[in-house]
């Protein structure tokens, strides 16, 4: 934990707050009760609620504690420097003193001494360019201060930290700290001419700043790159959201997007509205100006110093008080990633409801049972979820749709694969000899003591509209055929403003949950969008979610069980595409959410900390997905629409990386796994029930690939240096083994970096250095080059490949030492010395880490 008052309040649990806003009740007099003390008229009247003094003013013994507590921990942090001298001369925002602090406190007009600090004045010259307001200036430098942060400074590196320093030192050593970055972005935005004061939520433990921009006070938050709009488009002040928390969650996404990565925008928010702007915290501001620098020290405190200054008792004892006051309990609602112990999690085994058909006729009762639903018996699956069919028609005896292949001629069905004959013969025989595939899956499973969910794909319509495609005229059923005004313009896709669009999806629901699952399992990555106006769109669709509640609530009130929902959505831009997943999980409208990649080839690591957050507020399990490949370009069995009858090929995805993903969601504390499979894989194949299991994850053979979005393919601006042609980057990649822990436990670990790169040239090298330590060298014109063609970008592999091997174009290994990579997030740094007859650059089209545990 970073001892500073950036992390002085430590993650917390969902749990009953007691300053939380009540109907009926008005906040104003709320934040009057929470003190005592005459109103004040004037600046010199503001000595009883400034500083340690000023605790006498706070009511309730937990609050004047904690409140005591950041005093000592902040003099134990920085000694009699700047950043404690502030907050020795803080002043309380209450109702007592409100009218003075947004008057006359701050002065209007900033006092710099233009020339006084050359290096800030370059610094805010360069952020501000082209901004035209205060506002746009002020934003411009908080985003300036919210990504200084440095990685190392978020692993035992934190041993080596300095508290405090001039701003120059701030800058110059990549600041964590609230403290620090809150008055770093004062003195910024002092030199861009605006006023400013560092705001302290003194028992929350956290520091931000509010700056005077065109049009009054605006809250922001440079740590965690947060600010607030009113719905007239200005920024809110700190006293405007202690009156009107219910802003803070009506922000849109372009406000959200300016979050930190370090953060969710949902944590951040939480925090703002149960912590910081509610009538237990206690706010004070406190002016900070660069021509005063003279009136305060700037020298820095190593951590080891703080440390004897008894920091971390200190610490202990005011999280303490941060809990009692807020009356939270719990170890919190959101953990720091991989540091939770690792637990057991059931796998959601997704079967797509088509490929399972796909095999010559006749496909028995028996044989579907024993190969989609028996062979998960006494496994670590627990829920089969069960696809109800491609496209909008349907692999099980639907009245309200269309069995695949149903009512087409025989000149269409000839149109289409013998595979997808054979699954309209084997759904029909099946149905036709009263064993509908749905209900004897459900009734197999629930004597096995496994749950079924019924599978829905949202949006799976495959254009052209042409009766020349035989995939429109074969998988899109006759909703979307006989309604074009349903369909979002110039698509395909149906538009759930529709309320047919919706009756239909609730009609199928139904139909499922009358052939006895137990859930349903709502895919909303199949496909984007659902909306021609998103945004217009986000309350329709969370009131289609309650509609689907009431029908789950329905049927088990009948059964006298529970029938539960998981939905699944994209794990980035899910509320850009008008779902409001946040809202669904706030009103419990769904048991599980479901995170998955965007488009399969762009996330191997995906990020789940938001979701996290959310269930540990919310109680809705969080189950991401894990995709059967990795999704380059399209593989097919059988061909399809090329005439050469060959086979599409794509890189193919390694039981190591399944072991890779899984270990990730366990160290992000996911609830379960969802194998995302379009045919039966799980036969003969042990690794995948494995994937439950943290002790069998810990320490197996892993492969790992650095996102393709936003750091593939990897290129390399060059630039002379000492007579060479250098140039560099640096990508990240987050790992989910402990390997010095391994080590320590008797358990070789070896490591290979494996690039697919364009070939080296003679005279060429690529030197790599991990988390700072290296390098490793690749020279070129050596016997380890590989030939032939270069690889393909990543952003630009198209779907007809037919070479079987041709990701493998440009592979080279590269043994680095195991123990330089860490648990977590890792920093891998390319250094190319280009030839001088280079031309294009050299690129890197994938890179993949190799983790064997023989050594």
């Amino acid at each position: 934990m970073r001892i500073g008052m950036a992390t002085a309040a430590v993650v917390v649990a969902w749990g009953a707050c007691a300053g939380a806003e009540q109907a009926g009740v008005d906040r104003l007099a709320l934040f009057d009760a929470g003190f005592t003390g005459p109103s004040v008229g004037s600046v010199a009247e503001l000595g009883p609620y400034t500083g340690l003094a000023a605790v006498e003013r706070v009511v309730g013994e937990a609050r004047k504690r904690a409140v005591r507590l950041n005093h000592a921990q902040l003099r134990a942090n920085y000694g009699e420097t700047v950043d404690f001298q502030l907050r020795d001369r803080q002043v309380l925002l209450c109702a007592q003193t409100v009218d003075v602090l947004y008057s006359a406190y701050t002065p209007s007009e900033v006092r710099y001494v233009r020339g006084s600090r050359p290096e800030l004045e370059r610094i805010v010259a360069e952020v501000t360019r082209g901004c035209a307001t205060g506002t746009e200036k002020a934003l411009a430098l908080m985003r300036y201060c919210r990504d200084l942060y440095r990685a190392e400074w978020y692993g035992a590196g934190f041993e080596n930290y300095v508290y405090g320093g001039t701003e120059e030192q701030l800058i110059e050593k990549g600041e964590i700290l609230c403290e620090c970055l809150g008055r770093l972005h004062v003195a910024l935005c002092e030199i861009a001419g605006l006023p400013g004061r560092v705001v302290m939520h003194v028992i929350g433990g956290h520091i931000c700043s509010e700056i005077k921009v065109d049009e009054g006070w605006a809250y922001m938050d440079p740590r965690c790159g947060v600010y607030f709009r009113k719905a007239d488009g200005r920024l809110a002040s700190v006293w405007e959201l202690m009156l009107h928390p219910e802003w803070v969650r009506g922000q849109a996404d372009a406000v959200k997007c300016d979050s930190s990565r370090w953060f969710t925008w949902e944590e951040r928010a939480w925090k703002c509205e149960h912590l910081y702007f509610t009538p237990d915290e206690v706010n004070a501001f406190e002016n900070y100006r660069l021509a005063d620098s003279g009136n305060y020290g700037y020298a820095q405190k190593p951590m080891a110093a703080a440390r004897a200054d008894g920091l971390f008792t200190i610490n202990a004892d005011y999280v303490a008080a941060i809990y009692e006051v807020f009356d939270l309990e719990g170890d919190g609602y959101r953990h720091r990633w991989g540091s939770q112990p690792l637990r057991a999690m059931p796998i959601a085994y997704r079967h797509d409801g088509f490929s399972m058909y796909f095999v010559e006729p006749p496909l028995t009762k028996e044989a579907l049972l024993r190969n989609y639903v028996e062979a998960f018996e006494n496994s670590n699956a627990d829920i089969l979820v069960w696809g109800l069919g491609p496209g909008s028609v349907f692999c099980y005896d639907t009245k309200v749709g269309e069995v695949f292949g149903e009512g087409l001629s025989a000149e269409q069905m000839g149109m289409i694969r013998e595979g997808d004959r054979w699954v309209h013969e084997n759904v029909m025989g099946l149905i036709d000899s009263g064993n509908d595939p749905l209900r004897v899956a459900a009734e197999r499973a629930h004597e096995l003591g496994l749950r079924i969910f019924a599978r829905l794909e949202m949006n799976h319509e495959y254009g052209p509209a042409s009766d020349d495609n035989w995939m429109w005229v074969c998988l899109v059923g006759r909703l979307n055929k006989d309604h074009p005004e349903y369909r979002i313009p110039n698509t395909v896709f149906l538009d759930f403003k529709h309320a047919e669009v919706r009756a239909f999806k609730l009609a199928i629901f139904r139909e499922a949950l009358e052939a006895g699952v137990d859930g349903l399992a709502i895919d909303w990555a199949v496909y984007p969008p659902f909306f021609e106006d998103p945004v217009a769109g986000l309350p329709i669709m969370t009131e289609f979610m309650r509609s689907v509640r009431l029908l789950c609530a329905e049927f088990a009130g009948r059964r006298g069980t529970p029938v539960e929902i998981m939905a699944r959505v994209p794990a980035r831009n899910a509320n850009a595409l008008g779902l409001d997943w946040q809202t669904w999980m706030r009103e419990k409208l769904i048991d599980a959410i479901t995170p998955t990649h965007y488009r399969p080839n762009e996330e191997f690591d995906i990020e789940i900390g938001e979701f996290i957050s959310m269930r540990n507020r919310t109680g809705v399990k969080v189950v991401p997905t894990i995709w059967q490949a990795l999704g380059f370009v399209d593989t097919d069995e059988q061909p399809s629409d090329d005439a050469s009858g060959r086979r599409r090929y794509s890189k193919p995805k390694t039981p190591e990386m399944f072991n890779a993903q899984a270990l990730l969601f366990h160290r992000a504390d996911a609830d379960g796994i969802e194998l995302g499979f379009s045919q039966d894989q799980w036969v003969g194949q042990p690794w995948m029930n494995d994937l439950a299991d943290p002790g069998k994850m810990r320490y197996a053979d892993k492969q790992y690939m650095v996102d393709i979005l936003p750091h593939c393919p990897v290129r390399f601006e060059l630039a002379e240096r000492d007579g060479k042609r250098i140039g560099e980057t640096t990508v990240p990649l987050r790992i989910g083994d402990d390997i010095a822990e391994a080590r320590a436990s008797g358990h070789p670990v070896g490591a290979t970096l494996v690039l697919y790169a364009k070939p080296l040239l003679a005279g060429e090298s690529l030197k790599v250095f991990v988390n700072g330590q290296g390098p490793v060298v690749a020279e070129g014109g050596g016997p380890d080059n590989t030939g032939g063609e270069p690889p393909l970008d990543a952003g630009n592999i198209g779907d007809s490949i037919f070479e079987q091997d041709w990701w493998r174009r440009g592979e080279r290994e590269l043994p680095v030492e195991a123990s330089w990579w860490r648990l977590g997030e890792n920093e891998i740094r390319f250094v190319y010395e280009a030839a001088d007859a280079r031309e294009p650059a050299f690129t890197i089209t994938w890179i993949d880490l190799l983790l064997d545990y023989a050594g």
